[in-house]
């Protein structure tokens, strides 16, 4: 999903290999990315393969999207690659996003949804973390952010960004 909109100071969660903070700085024009992940070597991983010339713009660090370490309304976009399905307590993590977002703040996500998630999972994956499209949403709604686009991809995973009121 291309934006128009820029998004100077952007959180992403559960980052990985940092991929996703180089697209968050391209494509919505972020000044500044804090990409974090639980799982130091994941952040050690994405330091060692960050290009030089993003270096000033994406700062990575190991953090607990359940338990995010910074102020309220603090940015203006977060952003979640296909993350929150992996957590114990999604609900948790929607209201931290929602907590660290400023008003008007937007929630990019992609997700896999419960039925994929359950017919091809060949490792152990955390029950507390499967939903459904509406579950999802209506947890965004209680802590107000609003879906504004979403694509569907039947009962495999969506993509879309909300708008937090």
């Amino acid at each position: 999903m291309a934006s128009r909109k820029e998004y100077p100071l952007c959180l992403e969660i559960g980052c990985g290999r940092g991929i996703g903070a180089e697209i968050i700085v391209k494509q919505f024009g972020a000044q500044k990315v804090i990409a974090t992940d639980i799982d130091p070597y994941m952040i050690e991983i994405a330091k060692k393969h960050l290009r030089p010339e993003l270096r000033d713009k994406i700062e990575f660090r190991t953090a607990d999207a359940m338990a995010i370490d910074e102020p309220d309304e603090k940015f203006d976009a977060v952003f979640s690659f296909g993350v929150i399905h992996h957590m114990e307590d999604w609900r948790k993590a929607l209201k931290e996003v929602s907590r660290v977002l400023k008003s008007k703040g937007e929630f990019f996500f992609e997700e896999f949804l419960r039925p994929f998630i359950r017919a091809f999972t060949l490792a152990s994956h955390p029950r507390g973390g499967e939903f459904g499209f509406e579950e999802f949403r209506e947890e965004l709604k209680n802590n107000g952010i609003d879906i504004i686009n979403v694509r569907r991809f039947g009962n495999i995973g969506i993509i879309g960004v909300g708008r937090k009121g």
